[in-house]
C-alpha cells in the first residue's frame, strides 16, 4: 500500500451508550480529503492530516462522508464516528483490549482490567466512570490503590501521587491479587516471563501472549 493510499484510510465507529465505548469499526478509504474537511468544519480547523476523533457526527454528516468513500457507500446509522485506523494495533493479529475493556468484561471475555495514573486525575474518573453503574449491581468488583509520593509532589505539585484501579470478573479477584504481588511489587527488572505473566492476569490467550512476545525478541534483536 502507497503512503497515500494509507493517507485516505479512515474508520467509522459506533458507540453503545451503556458502556459509552467503541462497539463497531468500518474501514473506508476517502478520496477528498478537503471536502472531507469541510464537512468536519469547524472541528477540522487545525487539523489539517485529520488526526482527531470526530464523533457525534450527524446522520447528514456520515451521509455526506459516504459519498467520498472509495466506493462511495452508505454508512449504516449506528455509526456517528469517524477516526484514523491505530497502524500499531492493526499490526497484531487479535484483538486488543484498550479502550474496549468495559465491554468485553460484561461479554465474560475479559477477566481483569487496571488502570494507572498520578492522582488526582480529573480525565482518568472520566475514563472510568462509564464502569460504575457496573460496580454498583455487583457485575464488576473494583478496587483501588493510592501510593502517596512527595517526591513526585515536588516536582508535579498538582498530584498527591500513583492511583492503579483494578477491575475484576466476580470469582477473578486472585488476579488482582497476584497482580499487585508479581507486577506491582515485583522484585527484578522487568522481563519476557513478567511481560507473559501480565497478558495473561489481564486476559490474553496463550498463543496471543507468544505472539506478543516474540514481537518482543524481534525488536530488541533489530535494536542491537
Amino acid at each position: 500500500m502507497t503512503e497515500d493510499a494509507c493517507d485516505t484510510l479512515f474508520v467509522f465507529q459506533a458507540f453503545d451508550a451503556d458502556t459509552e465505548t467503541v462497539s463497531a469499526e468500518w474501514r473506508v478509504r476517502i478520496g477528498d480529503m478537503d471536502q472531507l474537511k469541510s464537512i468536519l468544519a469547524p472541528e477540522s480547523d487545525g487539523d489539517p492530516d485529520l488526526a482527531r476523533r470526530y464523533s457525534d457526527l450527524s446522520a447528514n454528516d456520515m451521509l455526506q462522508i459516504g459519498k467520498l468513500c472509495l466506493p462511495p457507500i452508505v454508512p449504516d446509522p449506528i455509526f456517528t464516528g469517524l477516526c484514523r485506523p491505530s497502524e500499531a494495533f492493526d499490526k497484531v493479529p487479535y484483538l486488543i483490549h484498550t479502550n474496549l475493556e468495559l465491554p468485553l468484561m460484561l461479554e465474560g471475555r475479559k477477566p481483569l482490567a487496571v488502570f494507572e495514573d498520578g492522582y488526582p486525575s480529573d480525565w482518568l474518573e472520566e475514563l472510568l466512570a462509564p464502569f460504575n453503574r457496573f460496580v454498583a449491581s455487583g457485575q464488576i468488583l473494583r478496587r483501588i490503590i493510592e501510593v502517596p509520593m512527595p517526591h513526585l509532589k515536588q516536582h508535579r505539585p498538582d498530584l498527591e501521587g500513583m492511583r492503579t484501579v483494578f477491575f475484576a470478573l466476580p470469582g477473578e479477584e486472585w488476579r488482582v491479587d497476584a497482580y499487585i504481588d508479581q507486577i506491582i511489587h515485583r522484585t527484578r527488572d522487568w522481563d519476557d516471563d513478567l511481560e507473559r505473566l501480565q497478558g495473561s492476569l489481564l486476559g490474553y490467550e496463550d498463543w496471543q501472549n507468544d505472539w506478543w512476545l516474540e514481537q518482543r525478541v524481534k525488536s530488541r534483536s533489530t535494536q542491537s
